[in-house]
């Protein structure tokens, strides 16, 4: 009995790991450049379970593996599922998006990450920044300054109103990506990306489908539910039958 508690509990944990991952999904549903996150699990506590089988020469008998048997499921890993979101048409002349494979290299807090959100502005320097203050950086590393009249090209050249080139955007892909905040990633080895086309004027949406993430937080719910009863039932039997070992005499 101590087992069923025990498995419905560890059960309990992953319906909430679940629904505070899709809570997070849909309160970023219009983050620009938002991906969702994907889980994953483990089973532990496995031991393996065996079948004896008679031999009748010296009617020796024989220990055959069948197989392993899962106590629990724990969460693993927490992974940002890249797929690209929708193209958004703003018009506004510094907002940028990646079609594509790649990201935007931002310094914040002199440190350099990489983000797929292209909802950039211009600061009281004069800089190319993030919404909350990130540097846009070209593919030498340096921050990008704003002027009237610029346009970036599909490959990410930056040209003046005369048409002069003055920089490029660095694009950039990643291995190992993982989520540092909402919209900004780390990952190891960049490299400069080749596969992508930059669009001015355009955004890159959230990649979260809303009607999916909530069929997936009632599941998770309802599921969290049959848990806890479960719980609750072998408790109750629990109870029980330490109340009945307790009249034996």
């Amino acid at each position: 009995m101590t087992r069923g508690i025990y498995n419905a509990a560890m059960g309990m944990l992953i319906d909430m790991a679940k629904v505070d991952r899709i809570a997070n999904d849909l309160a970023n549903v219009d983050t620009v450049g938002y991906k969702r996150d994907t889980q994953a699990f483990r089973a532990y506590l496995r031991r393996e379970i065996y079948r004896l089988e008679a031999r009748p020469e010296g009617k020796r008998v024989e220990r055959i593996p069948i197989g392993p048997l899962e106590y629990a499921v724990v969460l693993d890993e927490v992974r940002p599922d890249l797929t690209q979101g929708v193209l958004e048409e703003t018009k506004v002349p510094y907002h940028l998006a990646i079609d594509g494979e790649g990201f935007f290299a931002v310094e914040f807090n002199g440190t350099v990450y990489y983000t797929r959100n292209g909802e950039f502005e211009v600061n009281e320097e004069g800089y190319i920044v993030t919404n909350y203050g990130g540097y846009l950086l070209d593919e030498n590393g340096e921050r990008i300054s704003f002027f009237d009249g610029f346009v970036v090209d599909q490959h990410g050249f930056v040209r003046d109103a005369q048409g002069n080139f003055v920089t490029r955007i660095g694009v950039y892909s990643i291995e190992n990506p993982s989520k540092f905040a909402n919209t900004l990633f780390t990952g190891e080895n960049p490299s400069p990306s080749q596969n992508f086309r930059i669009l001015q004027g355009y955004v890159e949406k959230s990649n979260v489908d809303a009607l999916k993430a909530m069929v997936e937080l009632i599941a998770a719910h309802r599921h969290f539910e049959i848990a806890q009863k479960a719980l609750l039932t072998h408790d109750e039997v629990n109870n029980k039958l330490i109340n009945s070992l307790a009249t034996l005499k």
